[in-house]
């Protein structure tokens, strides 16, 4: 079990503040927050958590903290990488990787003007908006992305992955954002937007081998979203191999997943 301390020792120790009661006023104040989250008295915090001040929050959106998360728990490194990011939206999974020394981030979605300014601003991002990733023009893209981040909406990874496997010309890795609601075969869940705790397990095993059954590719590896969706929903991600092999990842590691997930604050605007 990772070691926690009090959120108010962590702001005092990272500068944030100059002593406990300005901590304690400040949490109060709801100006602190844990990966994105808001915070309150009394929370303790881990080593890996994010903590920020209201105005100073390190990424164009909370996803952000999920992409950091999925990259630290998968030991990702994408220092100098081309990267293509789908489902770019504000740019939070596009910041988090300039900030971790990407070369390159093709930030693709099929909405327009979302990117955050200072992305479009920035010499390592392409900003593709009004583009679909299973749009033509993607293929021919130079230099070539071999790393890609998922964040698709109203589309199963099913139909996703193998249109950036496409993009990718059949190599590289994915860190792709499981969304229950676009994969539950449920149409209640769908509607309600609610998903029973013991709906977790079936999914995502079905989802991992419908995956490990396309050509060329490979589930690596299995984690929670450090940050629920919007709904309240618990999330994942799937570290994905194109071209490779890999060992196949064992139960366990899906069901440590999902008891991860569940120990989770829902996430509140």
């Amino acid at each position: 079990m990772a070691k926690k301390q009090r959120l108010i020792d962590r702001l005092v120790e990272m500068g944030a503040c100059q002593t406990e009661k300005e901590a304690a006023a400040r949490i109060m104040a709801g100006e602190v927050y844990i990966n994105g989250q808001k915070a309150k008295n009394g929370d303790m915090v881990k080593e890996e958590q994010q903590v920020t001040l209201k105005g100073v929050l390190p990424y164009a959106s909370k996803g952000g903290f999920k992409m950091a998360g999925a990259l630290e728990d998968f030991g990702i490194d994408v220092t100098g990488r081309i990267c293509i990011d789908a489902g770019a939206c504000t740019g939070g999974f596009t910041d988090c990787l300039v900030q971790r020394g990407a070369e390159l981030v093709y930030a693709v979605d099929v909405g327009f003007g979302q990117l955050m300014g200072k992305l479009r601003q920035d010499s390592h991002v392409v900003n593709l908006e009004k583009t679909n990733i299973s749009d033509e023009k993607l293929l021919s893209l130079d230099p070539c992305p071999h790393f890609g981040t998922v964040d698709v909406s109203y589309l199963s990874l099913r139909k996703a992955i193998p249109y950036f496997s496409a993009v990718m010309h059949g190599e590289g890795e994915l860190c792709c954002l499981v969304k229950p609601l676009f994969e539950i075969d449920d149409a209640e869940a769908r509607r309600t937007g609610e998903i029973d705790d013991d709906q977790y397990a079936p999914l995502l095993f079905d989802l991992i081998r419908d995956v490990n059954a396309m050509p060329g590719t490979a589930v690596k590896a299995v984690t929670h979203s450090h940050v629920t969706g919007n709904a309240g929903t618990r999330e994942f991600f799937l570290h994905v191999c194109l071209g490779a092999t890999c060992e196949p990842i064992k139960d366990g590691d899906i069901y440590s997943a999902i008891e991860r997930a569940k120990e989770l604050e829902l996430y509140k605007k």
